[in-house]
């Protein structure tokens, strides 16, 4: 948000208010978000064609019209040069669709990213050269780090180029005719994408309403290569999205999105999360020029076969990139985030065409700079960055250990020889040290308002609609909800969770089911959700989506049964001979392996948490008390009942004393952190105390769970079978249950199914003996 003093702030949501009709909170919202006149908001909230920008005013356009009018009248023979992402397709689709609609002798390549790669280079321009005998070639999304390619294109092969690219300028553009909005930085067209720079071409050629016969290709780039939806990118995205759902599109678009189930209503978030990654899936998996034919073909069954390629790229994708991603997890145990602001990961067998989504993931959860490397001997790299770090000129600054490089602030690619790649690395991480503040490395909750259950109305929701299409640069508001607001429950999986805000509104909250068990340990949260205005079953209500959940406080529970059954789950792994230091709980500050991240600290019970806290100093050095899950997963903090395996920590300290060390061996093996274990605090020592370990009592428990399970019963999850199955004291029960457990008593399928054996021996359970000596000694 732009600051504006509070008074004219007022002034200017009072007067979008009243002249738009609109909500005062929507108004705020548009005063947050820069709009300073009624000129501006009106521009955007009704984006139109008439807004244009004339495309002649782009350097290098008029010379790149006489030149293509030429080949045009002349016969010559001209070859579109693409990308294989989205951007680089639908450009190619775009002005070759143009070309022969207009009897253009005209061909089209979009080079293989596993043999020619990205951009120009001199081996394919050879083969293209003694194929097709292009007189013209002309790039779109690629060429403008091609200078030594254009000079052989033109004094070897004898063939003339133009270039439409959008990526950063290089420092020595291509001796050729090129058309760069970069080039023209105070325009509205300073952030097209390549597919757009390929729409403004042809509406020089053409005339605007030509081009806009191709404004729906042009849209789904504009929203798949995140560049900013603003001005020209916003009425190209506006017009692209109506011309889709008045369903004036061409056929092999339509049934793409009818494969992907949105043949109703298209948003920039379908085309963003289902349509894009299904053309990016077939250029990062096999031929891009495949998928190009899906959008200039009208031919059914060949469409139809194209839609199969692009629905089975898009599954081995996503196999592929999982498998990535686990191994890129495996690799960062070896990564210290305390010394390195940038993740630099390798190895030889990635597939260089998934790498970049495996980055964005990284970079999102790690929030750090990503580059991952696949390759032999000359490494092809993606990478991806985080809000406020270019990376483009983070690579630039290992220039002189690299082969190639380029993209923009968010996105780029990069070829070193493997020999370079520590040195590369290191270059960019004292560029990150001595260029950005550290806040920038550490997450904290975005969000364009804070509001009440009385703010979030069905008006407002439908007001929100129209800051469509929403994207890079206008993106979907998001809004900060207090969890005392909402009172979450489970939902039927166990997985998510979902609550009321007031009758028209549902919290809904998937895959964040850990927030109901720690709202009930204590745990306040700020819950960062999207709003959507939606019909359910005939009915018109108002769904606040969670995409993020941040610690806002914790106080300490009456009862905490789920931390001591996470504590007793925790003491079931395999005991080996564990590797870990011995501590007291007033030795803790010492325990720090830097001040500012890679500290885990560990514990079960509020009443430890209220121990540590008081530990003076100890408060001040961590980032924040989350539950069940990190918030930042190097930040040091305090997890109370953790429910995952930690990564990048460089030590975790153990503050509740385990029964077994189990835990600790499960740490050792999955984790390379130093291990630090607390061994003089005991959690639920009262707990403990009071409940009865007999043999009859275990066995009157073990009798109620077989009954509850053999009737049929089922329970979502641990804590509703416990709760279930207690007849008394549920602390009692949950510890009869793991010793159970630990016995082979019960088994736990997948979905917290059960399975009770008939016979079990109690003396087989080390947790038993463990719990038996420690009531003992209480």
């Amino acid at each position: 948000m732009k600051e504006f003093d509070r008074v004219r702030s007022d002034e200017l949501i009072k007067l979008f208010a009243e002249e738009f009709e609109v909500s005062e909170l929507f108004a705020e919202l548009l005063v947050r978000r820069g709009f300073e006149s009624s000129e501006a908001v009106r521009a955007f909230l009704s984006p139109s064609q008439n807004d244009m920008m004339d495309p002649l005013l782009l350097s290098g356009m008029k010379d790149a019209v006489s030149r293509i009018r030429t080949a045009l009248e002349n016969k010559e023979r001209i070859v579109v040069y693409g990308d294989y992402d989205c951007d680089g397709i639908m450009a190619t689709s775009l002005l070759y669709g143009y070309l022969q609609s207009v009897g253009a002798d005209v061909y089209y390549h979009v080079p293989n990213r596993f043999e020619g790669g990205y951009g120009l280079n001199t081996e394919t321009l050879e083969n293209i050269a003694e194929t097709l005998f292009p007189d013209l070639i002309i790039t779109v999304d690629c060429g403008i780090s091609s200078a030594e390619e254009a000079e052989y294109l033109s004094e070897v092969l004898a063939i003339d180029l133009i270039v439409t690219d959008h990526h950063t300028l290089p420092d020595i553009l291509p001796n050729a005719i090129v058309i760069d909005p970069k080039l023209d930085p105070s325009t509205p067209c300073a952030d097209l994408c390549g597919a757009g720079v390929a729409l403004k071409l042809v509406e020089a050629l053409a005339g605007r309403e030509t081009a806009l016969q191709y404004v729906d290709l042009a849209a789904i780039a504009t929203i798949a290569d995140i560049v900013p939806l603003r001005k020209e990118n916003r009425i190209i995205a506006s017009l692209g999205l109506k011309k889709i759902n008045e369903h004036r599109m061409g056929k092999g678009l339509r049934m793409l999105i009818e494969s992907c189930d949105r043949e109703d209503h298209v948003s920039s978030e379908d085309i963003g999360f289902r349509i894009a990654p299904r053309i990016n899936a077939v250029g990062r998996i096999a031929d891009p020029n495949e998928i190009v034919r899906l959008f200039v073909s009208e031919e059914y069954l060949e469409i139809q076969g194209l839609i199969d390629k692009v629905g089975n790229a898009n599954e081995l994708r996503k196999s592929i990139q999982t498998q990535i991603y686990n191994e890129a997890l495996d690799m960062l145990k070896e990564i210290d985030l305390s010394v390195h602001r940038i993740i630099v990961l390798y190895k030889e067998s990635w597939n260089i065409g998934v790498i970049g989504l495996v980055a964005a993931r990284l970079t999102r959860e790690f929030n750090r700079p990503t580059i991952l490397f696949g390759g032999e001997d000359v490494l092809k790299g993606s990478a991806r960055s985080p809000e406020g770090i270019d990376i483009h000129r983070t690579i630039k600054a290992a220039e002189s250990v690299l082969l190639t490089f380029g993209g923009h602030a968010g996105a780029a690619g990069l070829s070193l020889k493997r020999e370079c790649l520590i040195e590369a690395r290191n270059l960019m991480n004292d560029y990150l040290e001595n260029t950005y503040p550290e806040s920038l490395f550490i997450k904290r909750p975005a969000y364009d308002l804070t509001v009440s259950a009385s703010d979030v109305t069905l008006r407002f929701a439908a007001e929100l609609s129209r800051l469509e299409p929403t994207g890079e640069g206008n993106r979907k508001p998001l809004f900060r909800l207090n969890s005392d607001e909402c009172s979450l429950v489970p939902m039927s999986n166990a997985q998510h969770a979902k609550g009321r805000l007031n009758d028209s509104t549902e919290v809904v909250a998937f895959g964040y089911s850990y927030l109901v068990d720690g709202i009930s340990e204590g745990m306040r949260y700020d819950l960062i959700a999207e709003c959507n205005a939606e019909v359910f079953r005939n009915r018109e209500r108002v769904q606040m989506k969670v995409v993020g959940a941040f610690p806002a406080g914790y106080r300490s529970p009456s009862a905490d049964p789920n931390g001591f059954h996470r504590y007793l789950r925790s003491n079931i792994y395999p005991e080996s001979l564990p590797k870990f230091t011995a501590i007291r709980l007033n030795e803790i500050n010492d325990c720090f392996y830097d001040e500012r991240v890679c500290t885990l600290f560990v514990a079960f019970s509020s009443v430890t948490v209220e121990k540590v806290m008081a530990v003076p100093g100890f408060a001040e050095k961590i980032s924040h008390v989350e539950y069940a899950k990190p918030a930042d997963v190097v930040s040091n903090m305090l997890v109370i009942a953790p429910d995952f395996i930690p990564v990048a920590y460089k030590r975790i300290v153990l503050l509740d004393t385990p029964l077994t060390k189990g835990y600790i061996s499960y740490l050792n093996k999955h984790t390379n952190a130093d291990i630090y274990v607390v061994t003089d605090n005991y959690p639920f020592s009262d707990r403990i105390k009071a409940m009865d370990l007999s043999t009859s009592s275990v066995e009157k428990s073990y009798q109620a769970m077989r009954s509850f399970v053999f009737m049929g019963n089922g329970a979502s999850g641990p804590m509703e079978f416990f709760k279930k199955t207690t007849a008394t004291d549920i602390y009692q029960t949950i510890a009869h249950f793991y010793i159970l457990f630990d016995c082979d008593a019960i088994k736990i399928e997948q979905g917290f199914a059960l399975t009770i054996r008939q016979t079990h021996d109690l003396a087989a359970s080390t947790l038993y003996r463990r719990l038996l000596a420690l009531k003992n000694k209480l």
